[in-house]
């Protein structure tokens, strides 16, 4: 079946151009999203179990104006879709993050801004504003909900209304704040890095951490051996490994017309691991003035971590992330191979997911050793049990590609992140794993994990994540039982289609500060007794 609209049927707009045109994609059924309002008590198959009652807050990728051609798909407005869950009923919000751009742009009717993080391509009027769109991820920390994008600082937004409070809440260092910060469960810290920390193009990146109440702590400032795109990290207790991606930054291709990023397929996987704190004790071999030591693996993008931990004993790290052998951006090769067999470039449309060993008694510039493949099928976006993060874990949540062998479908996409169309549950003390297929034309987005109770075992509780019905054009989310997983314990089916969520978090209604409402609500009503019928005696 093939969802892309018949240019001369009524779904295809009669062969009728618009600004849109260029922007019509396959999986979103036409435009699509552009969509600010609210829905209560959602239609719900099955029954939540009681004990989950908070909020799932997604981040999507929804440009209000057409973006400018030859944009990669990380472009585009931020708009966030909330679905509040209590006593098994849900709730729906949906706003945008009303950023420094969206408003220039809101205000001008028009769009402004060019190619993704080239201030250089902006119209000349809006290039000294920040150009953040604030559509990468949410995280509440400190009694703020932070809509995250890597180019600037955070947002501030309510986490009940979704109104935009402010730009750069807790004043943090440098010009940039990671879409990926870190919480240390045990130490109750948001783990932040910056890169580009310097202005655009610059190698500086900034190191920090914020205690329960948004103070900043042990900040420091090292170098990356090149301007490389730094999306992800993990945290251990006494590290931070940043993942670099095989992307160069040259402001000059900027001012050029060209992408903030271009791909370098001579560029290896490249980790930087830095000591948390300053002032805490080396590791064996470091010198009194090393601050950061870097490894590299061969050529491939660790696009996404699931956590880290370390061995005392050996002086060892253990990380693990997806591991893809081909670009996942195409938009940003400009030189891509005569050769190439597939629009993302000429190497091989493999993945997996691996665990990586660092040694850091290795000197910088190390080569680490081959990973070890734990999950042998493409997989991304994977989640944990985060009560756990810094230490090692056993359960890995992983949105996965299914061999086509077993879930032939003429629209499948092979390629990571979008192609994801399976949940698999990986026990890795067992090396079992349990799969949920939610059926064919679907894609799965990154899940989260809510716990059973405070204390249950790792692993053990719900996994929440929305399946995009591409032949119905519907958006479900799922809820599965770790003890079940393969069949979902409750579907709630949204009343429309959203746009395809980035990332996403679950806040706990015992976290949150404030405890307003998602939606409208209604005052208690008396009767009037005037209606059709008389009023009883």
């Amino acid at each position: 079946m093939n969802f892309q609209p018949d240019p001369k049927g009524p779904n295809g707009f009669f062969g009728l151009k618009s600004t849109w045109s260029t922007s019509l994609s396959p999986l979103e059924n036409g435009v699509g999203g552009r969509f600010e309002g609210e829905a209560s008590d959602l239609a719900v198959f099955g029954e939540i179990p009681a004990e989950i009652n908070g909020t799932f807050y997604r981040i999507m990728v929804d440009p209000f104006y057409p973006i400018a051609e030859g944009n990669p798909p990380i472009e585009g407005d931020g708009n966030i879709c909330a679905l509040r869950i209590k006593d098994g009923h849900v709730d729906l919000r949906v706003r945008y993050v009303d950023t420094e751009r969206l408003r220039l742009e809101r205000h001008a009717n028009k769009r402004l801004f060019g190619l993704y993080r080239n201030p250089f391509s902006h119209h000349p009027c809006v290039r000294a504003a920040v150009d953040s769109t604030a559509n990468t991820n949410l995280v509440y920390w400190a009694g703020k909900l932070l809509a995250l994008k890597e180019s600037a600082q955070p947002y501030a937004v309510d986490p009940d209304t979704l109104e935009t409070l402010g730009y750069d809440p807790f004043l943090s260092p440098g010009k940039t704040f990671s879409a990926h910060p870190k919480v240390d469960p045990y130490t109750n810290e948001l783990v932040v890095f910056g890169y580009e920390a310097k202005g655009l193009g610059t190698d500086d990146i900034v190191i920090y951490a914020l205690d329960k109440d948004g103070k900043k702590h042990n900040e420091q400032w090292i170098k990356a051996p090149w301007p490389a795109f730094i999306h992800d990290c993990a945290i251990t207790e006494n590290f931070i490994i940043l993942v670099l991606w095989p992307y160069n930054a040259d402001v000059e291709t900027m001012k050029a017309g060209g992408h903030h990023w271009t791909y370098d397929r001579n560029r290896g996987a490249t980790f930087i691991v830095a000591p948390r704190r300053p002032d805490q004790t080396k590791p064996a071999g470091w010198g009194p003035d090393e601050t950061s030591r870097v490894y590299h693996w061969d050529h491939a993008i660790l696009l996404h971590t699931a956590g880290a931990w370390e061995d005392p004993s050996s002086g060892k790290l253990y990380l693990e992330s997806s591991r893809i052998f081909y670009n996942v951006f195409p938009a940003l090769d400009p030189s891509p191979p005569p050769n190439q067999m597939t629009p993302f470039g000429d190497l091989p449309m493999r993945a997996d997911y691996v665990r990586w060993e660092i040694d850091l008694t290795q000197p910088t510039n190390s080569r680490v050793p081959e990973p070890e493949v734990i999950l042998d099928m493409p997989g991304e976006m994977a989640r944990v049990d985060e009560r756990f993060l810094t230490h090692k874990y056993d359960t890995i949540f992983c949105p996965v590609i299914v061999p086509e062998t077993e879930k032939p479908c003429p629209t499948r996409l092979p390629i990571l992140p979008v192609g994801l169309d399976a949940y698999a549950m990986l026990d890795k003390k067992t090396g079992t794993t349990k799969m949920f297929d939610p059926g064919h034309n679907c894609t799965v987005e990154e899940p989260i994990f809510i716990p059973r109770s405070k204390d249950a075992e790792e692993g053990d509780g719900w996994v929440l994540g929305m399946i995009q019905r591409l032949d119905v054009n519907r958006s479900d989310l799922v809820v599965l039982d770790t003890k079940q997983f393969e069949k979902p314990v409750a579907v709630v089916q949204l009343p429309f289609r959203t746009k395809i969520q980035i990332h996403g978090n679950w806040v706990d209604e015992n976290v949150k500060v404030q405890r307003g409402s998602l939606v409208r609500t209604y005052d208690a009503v008396t009767v009037s007794g005037r209606s059709a019928l008389e009023a009883e005696a």
